[in-house]
């Protein structure tokens, strides 16, 4: 079962345990959610776990999830950079792998029955092993509000965090973190302090502005301030760094998979810095046909990443073709941090495509005059088509 130490997969593991008879292994995933790992494992044995493993995948999560995001630009409905999507098919991915390991014919995961999560464990875990069968409790059981699973937690004693007692659900890992239900729901009401995980509110963060310079090759990130990092060292020093300027906090009404609207409160300190820094380098490597295409597709990737398609040909095939549009997104990006805001203020390249003294209108070198009335003449060639046949609007 993937558990994560909250109250809907407390209570999940403890229902297969002694109502349906299950024997439960836990599998929890260290994808950098600032839990200690060791409580979140004990948490599982007291709540009814037979065995609990705890991988530590963040490495993987970062180089194979979230930097392939990275390179797509992929934000979902213009403000979600995907964190929780794009742990959902790494954690199915070792579900299966714990339960070929343990010889066990059902995985099972806490994901409630009106949100996206269901979709995005079962969809990933049937691409991977269509073998296996998948147990949803939240699905089966009688308890039907949130209210109701804390009084079954609490009636059976179960080791729940006490974030479960403040009525909204959370969610965290090093890409970002997310909070909603309970007061959130309503969308008239600014989101309490207290929901913030890792960012500080903008308005009391420290007075002077911070600055970070971000390296890249091809497309992804590998240095901070001239320092060479692991991926996931270098997203983990970046969260603290821009969190405490209170960068990267988004309130926005979503799209669910199902249909209806949802109200999200997302802190995506590190990824808003690096997805700013990856967008201004791109600016000064790419031409104007790849770079404008590129975002028309990082919207279809961002929908496929939130859609549950992770393993669909599509995504794979988006893949193939962002990989090879970072041939030459290679440089380096200073950026300013300074309460809630993340602005680059400077980006260099060997591979610029930037030509200064084209550029510059004032300079007497360039295009020669008569091209540039030639391309004038075509390019208002259309224009002046219609206007003698069809007269467009004024």
């Amino acid at each position: 079962m993937a558990y994560s130490g909250g109250l809907d997969t407390t209570a999940a593991l403890h229902w297969l345990k002694r109502t349906k008879g299950f024997k439960v292994i836990a599998v929890c995933l260290n994808l950098g959610q600032g839990a200690d790992m060791v409580d979140v494992a004990q948490r599982a044995i007291e709540s009814g776990a037979d065995a609990v493993h705890v991988p530590d995948v963040r490495r993987q999560f970062v180089k194979q999830f979230c930097f392939k995001a990275l390179r797509a630009q992929a934000v979902y409905e213009g403000g979600y950079m995907l964190s929780a999507a794009l742990s959902r098919p790494l954690i199915a991915t070792e579900l299966v792998r714990h339960a070929h390991e343990e010889g066990a014919r059902y995985v099972a995961h806490g994901a409630p029955p009106k949100g996206n999560d269901q979709f995005r464990f079962e969809c990933s875990v049937a691409a991977v092993d269509p073998a296996l069968s998948t147990i949803a409790p939240l699905r089966e059981w009688e308890y039907q509000t949130r209210e109701q699973i804390l009084e079954f937690a609490k009636s059976r004693k179960l080791p729940i965090p006490q974030v479960a007692h403040a009525g909204y659900s959370t969610d965290r890992n090093l890409w970002g973190a997310r909070s909603g239900g309970g007061v959130l729901d309503d969308p008239a009401v600014a989101p309490p302090e207290e929901v913030f995980q890792i960012t500080v509110n903008p308005h009391k963060a420290q007075e002077e502005p911070g600055t970070v310079e971000i390296e890249f090759e091809q497309g992804e990130p590998v240095g901070l301030d001239g320092a060479r990092l692991p991926c996931e060292e270098l997203v983990a020093k970046l969260e603290k760094l821009a969190g405490k300027h209170g960068v990267g906090r988004v309130d926005t009404m979503e799209n669910r998979i199902l249909g209806f609207k949802s109200r999200e409160v997302y802190e995506q300190p590190a990824a808003t810095v690096l997805y700013r820094a990856h967008d201004a380098l791109e600016q000064l490597t790419l031409d104007n046909e790849l770079y404008n295409f590129k975002a028309l597709l990082s919207q279809r990737y961002a929908k496929c990443v939130y859609d549950s398609q992770w393993f669909s040909t599509l995504r794979e095939s988006l893949d193939s073709f962002f990989k090879e549009s970072q041939r030459f997104v290679t440089g380096k990006v200073k950026v300013e941090l300074f309460k809630g805001t993340a602005r680059v203020v400077s980006r260099t390249s060997e591979f610029s495509i930037y030509d200064r003294e084209k550029a510059n209108i004032q300079h007497p070198d360039g295009i020669p005059s008569q091209d540039i009335e030639g391309y004038l003449g075509l390019r208002k060639l259309s224009q002046l088509t219609r206007a003698f046949r069809q007269k467009p609007k004024v």
